[in-house]
């Protein structure tokens, strides 16, 4: 009996020496890429290490238009934040591009057309509300969700809280 104990206890002991490390997972953000407006495919793990404000829009939305300034105003201070605002169009690339011509911005634009709605659902957007904004902290984690127009007030308090 004191054999067999030995010689599990041994067994034990020598798989963690001699264990395969775990395979490392790359982070769910990767495997979302988008084009951005010159069609190159960007991922939002693009900018890992810092927190980021992902806002799905329309040009048809008027509460979308109107949070732009905020979502410009946050990057705008985004070097002292550590953040990165970053922009999910549900619609077509000319229709974004024409808009941009008269509202000019600061922060990547990605072009998702319908599957927008879908990835948006998949964040947490569970009402199918546009405007909908995800907080994601430096490790590529979903910290926060909001649901429809938000201000800059807003957007300050929910990236400094955790």
């Amino acid at each position: 009996m004191s054999i067999a104990i030995a010689a599990l206890l041994l067994g034990l002991s020598s798989q963690h020496f001699f264990s395969s490390p775990a395979p490392e997972t790359a982070s769910p953000l990767a495997k979302i890429v988008l084009p951005d407006l010159s069609d190159t495919p960007r991922s939002l793990a693009d900018w890992s290490g810092k927190k980021r404000v992902i806002n799905f829009w329309a040009t048809w939305c008027p509460p979308c238009r109107k949070e732009i300034p905020a979502l410009i105003a946050l990057q705008n201070n985004s070097t002292t934040d550590n953040v990165q605002v970053i922009s999910i169009a549900i619609e077509d690339k000319q229709s974004v591009q024409s808009f941009l011509k008269d509202y000019p911005i600061n922060f990547p634009v990605l072009i998702a057309g319908d599957d927008g709605i879908t990835l948006s659902t998949k964040m947490g957007n569970r009402a199918n509300a546009v405007p909908f904004t995800v907080f994601i902290n430096e490790d590529g984690a979903i910290q926060k969700t909001h649901a429809g127009e938000i201000s800059l007030l807003e957007l300050q308090e929910l990236i400094h809280t955790n």
